[in-house]
């Protein structure tokens, strides 16, 4: 994947990725999940028979903006 251009200033983005805080010492990369999200009985969301992907980031270094990509793995 090439690095994309930010859609407001036009310069190139910088990739990156985002963790999620999910408790005082563990961070993890955010997955997108297909579907509508799904309460699972003890706290959290079910995912079971759901496709999920790695997410790569890309923020522009004079706006901000961030761009989102979950590309299908390559096999």
């Amino acid at each position: 994947m090439s690095i994309p251009e930010c859609p407001v200033c036009r310069v190139n983005m910088e990739e990156g990725h985002v963790l999620e805080h999910e408790s005082n010492v563990l961070l993890s990369r955010v997955l997108w999940t297909e579907g509508q999200p799904e309460k699972a009985m003890l706290g959290g969301h079910k995912v079971k028979g759901r496709r999920r992907f790695d997410t790569i980031t890309y923020r522009c270094p004079r706006c901000g903006w961030l761009l989102w990509f979950a590309p299908e793995p390559s096999s």
